[in-house]
């Protein structure tokens, strides 16, 4: 019988978002904000557990979006300004010293609001497949976010530094990576403009 494989998700939310004029993991989207939502949409994966990495703005978040009452890890990054690099790692070390073992940890960011579940399940089931590989999505001329992180490059993650995240890993011609294609659900929204166009197309595609 096959080994069930055992996949965290980290959600990657410690950023001041300083470009957006707001607190971007509060801005709303659809029900609620983007980092309830993104919640939302790992917890109806495949994925056995979720973890929310906080750090600017950290209590704040905390009390909107009531993530003290859920059935989610949260840890806050008490060094955050070093960048994306660092938050990752402090999350894959967050993880790891957890009691479940873990087989694949899933990085996610949580201001990517176009990203469904059934695409994160697919980067899984590639997983499945392949568990000594990363499960990478396809941006073009490189590959990022989400992606699919197996046993053996947790330590690596876990030794990352700078505002760079993974993408030491993810573009290092030594490690073995499948990429998956995503369509339009891989945006990220990084400023206000952004954000408001994001607003406008979705108002506009509903009364279409």
């Amino acid at each position: 019988m096959k080994k069930e494989l055992h996949i965290a998700v980290l959600i990657m939310a410690a950023g001041a978002s300083s470009r957006m004029n707001g607190i971007k993991q509060l801005m709303p989207w659809k029900d609620s904000n983007f980092l309830l939502e993104t919640i939302k949409t790992v917890e109806q994966s495949n994925a056995t557990a979720t973890h929310v990495i906080l750090g600017s703005n950290a209590e704040i978040i905390i009390s909107e979006c009531n993530l003290n009452d859920k059935d989610i890890g949260i840890a806050i990054n008490p060094n955050w300004t070093k960048g994306l690099g660092n938050s990752i790692a402090y999350g894959v070390n967050t993880v790891l010293k957890g009691k479940a073992e873990v087989d694949g940890i899933l990085i996610c960011l949580a201001d990517q609001p176009l990203l469904h579940y059934t695409y994160l399940n697919s980067l899984m089931e590639e997983f499945y497949q392949h568990p000594s590989k990363i499960i990478a999505t396809n941006y073009g001329k490189k590959v990022g976010v989400p992606a699919l992180f197996p046993k053996l490059l947790f330590d690596d993650l876990s030794n990352l530094e700078g505002d760079y995240g993974a993408k030491k890993l993810l573009n290092h011609k030594k490690h073995a990576i499948i990429s998956f294609e995503v369509a339009h659900q891989n945006i990220d929204i990084d400023t206000k403009e952004e954000y408001e166009e994001l607003i406008n197309k979705t108002n506009s595609d509903t009364k279409a």
